[in-house]
């Protein structure tokens, strides 16, 4: 009998540890611009919509996103997730974050990048991180990598 159950407590433990596997990473199809960009005192915000393959047989919960925002190769703020978003399964699973740069970061911007501004020449706006979520008490994370050119002009 006790063999029965260190060969059941043995089993259920291996599933446990392989449970990882069931869960395939998912894919970013596209990244659809970045919208609704705006600038004021605070800074830049704005909002982008990512487009997942998810290969899984269920949707995933996204919670949170480490994701920075970075103008010519500098950060100057992070992507939120507005709210907690389910990722369908399939292909076309979408996921809307919002960016906003930090306080003070409009004016190293325009420092940095004075003469573009004046010129109208483009800067290059870029988020790049991780999307953290989770199914059936599996966390996961899925990689998260956009880039745009924008005209400001001053």
């Amino acid at each position: 009998m006790r063999f029965i159950r260190t060969f059941v407590f043995a089993l259920l433990g291996v599933t446990l540890l392989s449970g990882c596997n069931l869960i395939q990473p998912l894919e970013v199809i596209r990244v659809e611009g970045l919208e609704n960009i705006a600038i004021g005192r605070g800074g830049l915000d704005g909002e982008f919509t990512v487009v997942f393959e998810n290969p899984n047989m269920f949707p995933i919960q996204a919670k949170e996103a480490e994701v920075d925002v970075f103008i010519n190769a500098k950060k100057v703020g992070r992507v939120f997730l507005p709210e907690v978003q389910t990722i369908a399964r399939g292909s076309g699973g979408n996921l809307r974050l919002e960016f906003e740069t930090e306080r003070g970061a409009l004016l190293q911007i325009i420092e940095a990048n004075l003469m573009n501004f004046l010129l109208g020449e483009e800067v290059k706006l870029s988020v790049k991180g991780d999307v953290k979520g989770s199914a059936f008490g599996f966390s996961l994370s899925v990689p998260v990598e956009a880039e745009q050119n924008l005209k400001i002009q001053l």
